[in-house]
């Protein structure tokens, strides 16, 4: 039975556990790997359950493991809260969302997404990380971020993930003005053309290539860019034509910045949020899982 929470010990294994092994955790925490085996014992014997499965030097959370580590960085999260407040000296409680969105998500969209939170949370201030989807997940299954959004890729159910679907966007291929006049003969004035492709680990890859071939069409490759204000930029500049979703594309065609050349087949762009089961949900979380859509 526990009388008393260490926080060092809850510390020390927060940290076994997101680092996955105590080597690295030592490294990190400038604690000798002795110390920290024998605090990690301490741990499991006063809550009475087995956290770890010890596979070499990899250490694998148990389910019992996994409990305690949800409420571990729920504890520390309020931890930092505390640490801000009293620093700030405004004693004005303000707590941290975190989310997380992929690099290809169209601005517009991320922007209505962290719109949508800062209405749903007065008392909020959010934390936004952008990166790849895999490692988005990663932190969210790791109870780093709180939301993701995403274009899919992931498979929820396997790894007990809640999934949203909030948009569904078509794709078209876009170019400065210069190639505005390849409407004429699409998609045969497409042969040859320069363009550059989302990177091959997107799903939109594989339906581009798949559309390529379907079409007859043979392209030039010049750059495969994942982050899609890059991708952006270098078309508005005529470095070549892009696939780009029309929801993503319509601010730029406004300002006379990318024309519209054409569309190979059904191309269509997903996107979903993706949370996971928290011991004490999240209220800005439910508002978006329930109510945000494109």
């Amino acid at each position: 039975m526990i009388k008393w929470l260490n926080y060092h010990h809850l510390l020390y294994f927060r940290t076994i556990a997101t680092e996955g092994s105590i080597s690295r955790a030592s490294e990190k925490l400038s604690v000798g790997q002795s110390a920290l085996s024998s605090q990690l014992k301490q741990l499991e014997e006063s809550v009475g359950q087995q956290l770890f499965l010890r596979k070499g030097r990899k250490m694998e959370l148990t389910e019992a493991g996994k409990v305690a580590l949800q409420y571990a960085e729920e504890i520390f999260q309020k931890g930092e809260e505390f640490v801000q407040i009293f620093n700030n000296k405004s004693l004005s409680f303000q707590s941290k969302y975190r989310i997380g969105i992929c690099d290809t998500a169209p601005k517009t969209l991320s922007c209505k997404l962290i719109e949508a939170a800062q209405n749903a949370g007065e008392d909020t201030f959010l934390s936004v990380v952008e990166g790849e989807p895999e490692n988005l997940i990663e932190k969210l299954m790791s109870h780093k971020l709180e939301l993701v959004l995403s274009n899919g890729g992931v498979n929820a159910r396997q790894q007990g993930i809640f999934e949203k679907r909030v948009g569904e966007f078509k794709v078209s291929i876009y170019g400065s003005e210069e190639y505005k006049d390849l409407k004429s003969d699409f998609p045969n004035s497409l042969n040859e053309m320069g363009f550059i492709l989302p990177t091959t680990h997107s799903k939109l890859r594989y339906d581009i290539e798949h559309s390529f071939q379907q079409n007859k069409i043979k392209y030039k490759l010049l750059a495969e860019v994942q982050d899609s204000s890059l991708k952006k930029m270098l078309a508005e500049n005529g470095k070549g034509l892009i696939f780009l979703s029309d929801f993503a594309a319509m601010p730029l065609v406004e300002e006379g910045k990318l024309h519209e050349i054409g569309r190979l087949g059904e191309l269509k762009e997903e996107y979903f949020l993706y949370s996971v089961q928290r011991t004490l949900p999240n209220p800005i979380t439910e508002f978006l899982i329930n109510d945000f859509l494109v």
